[in-house]
């Protein structure tokens, strides 16, 4: 019975949170990346007068969400 009871770690998976953290982060760059994607058909289909920020802002966002998408999930 005693056996039962002990928890022996398995060296190559480590019982850390970093994994769980890492998944985070990309959930959280992928959410980025939306909002990027969404934030630059907006800007683009505004009538009024059209500055090169609104044709610059979403897509920076949007590939700012997908490199931390893509670290997160362990890309790069």
């Amino acid at each position: 019975m005693r056996l039962a009871a002990t928890w022996t770690p398995n060296p190559n998976h480590p019982a850390t949170w970093g994994g769980f953290f890492w998944a985070l982060l990309g959930i959280a760059g992928c959410l980025i990346a939306v909002v990027g994607a969404a934030l630059t058909v907006t800007l683009w289909r505004v009538s009024d007068q059209k500055k090169w920020g609104n044709y610059v802002l979403g897509p920076v966002i949007l590939a700012i969400g997908l490199v931390i998408a893509g670290r997160g999930f362990g890309l790069w």
